[in-house]
């Protein structure tokens, strides 16, 4: 690693610190393993309260994780988009906190998480007004944990962007309707200013359609990006190790002699004679 600059230090710190309130968050906590380098950064997080293994994490997300990239999958759908990814490491609760908040920051919409057959789905919640209608199935990303690696499979309807096809199509129609009119001589005397109207028509029903099939592109490639952002928190995760707090000392009570009950009397004497 290169000489690190005050503005980098203190982005690693502050990122550590998300990453802690992230694991406190959870209700179970996981084990740990620290690098002995980049000590001063180690130092400033000590004076701050933040803890080493996430400075660590911090830093395996600053220089860059290695991935397997994620693949679409060709479903034969033009509406229907699955992605999927793998990642090593194993499921926590602080692991699915900080996924769950990266899959409702993209989406922009709370999600539930559930249970099934052993694997575990996020499911986005459609907001005001898209609640009260059902008509394309909501983003669900399903993570099933095997052998020590974890499956991604991301899916999301993009069916409404179909609906923008609606205008080209009409002003397409409209064209080769203005065209006909001229071809069969219905026209008249506005034949010309039909043919030029009718080429405008096509021409913006095509670079129409053009912007349409672009927001789609981006759609995918969006997704794509989501689904790499969570296998690199995983794979940060697994080569940072796991997380464990330090147990607190046991108290072995049959080391502490009990009072009796002549003590008790004793002890509650002398403190009437200080008052």
């Amino acid at each position: 690693m290169g000489q690190l600059t005050n503005d980098e230090i203190k982005d690693i710190i502050r990122r550590a610190s998300i990453l802690q309130k992230f694991h406190e968050q959870s209700p179970n906590k996981v084990s740990s393993q620290y690098l002995d380098e980049t000590e001063p950064i180690f130092e400033i997080g000590d004076s701050l309260k933040v803890k080493r293994h996430f400075i660590q994490e911090a830093l395996l997300e600053y220089e860059g994780v290695q991935i397997d990239e994620p693949v679409m999958i060709d479903n034969n759908s033009a509406s229907e988009v699955e992605i999927l990814g793998y990642a090593n490491g194993t499921i926590d609760g602080s692991l699915l906190n900080e996924i769950r908040a990266q899959l409702e920051y993209h989406f922009n919409t709370v999600g539930t998480i559930t249970r099934r057959k052993g694997n575990i789905y996020w499911k986005a919640k459609p907001s005001f007004p898209a609640k009260l209608f059902t008509i394309t199935r909501s983003p669900e990303l399903e993570l099933s944990e095997k052998k020590g690696a974890v499956k991604l499979t991301l899916k999301r309807n993009i069916k409404s962007l179909n609906k923008l096809y609606l205008p080209p199509i009409a002003f397409s129609l409209g064209a080769f309707m203005m065209i006909s009119a001229v071809i069969f001589e219905v026209a008249g005397n506005e034949a010309g200013v039909m043919l030029v109207v009718a080429g405008i028509f096509l021409a913006g029903s095509f670079g129409f359609s053009r912007f349409v099939r672009s927001l789609k592109h981006k759609k995918k490639r969006q997704l794509l990006e989501l689904v790499e952002t969570i296998q690199q928190i995983m794979e940060r995760r697994f080569r940072a190790g796991r997380y464990k707090e330090e147990e607190k000392p046991k108290i072995d009570l049959e080391e502490f002699q009990q009072l009796s009950d002549e003590d008790d009397i004793e002890i509650n004497q002398k403190l009437k004679n200080k008052e």
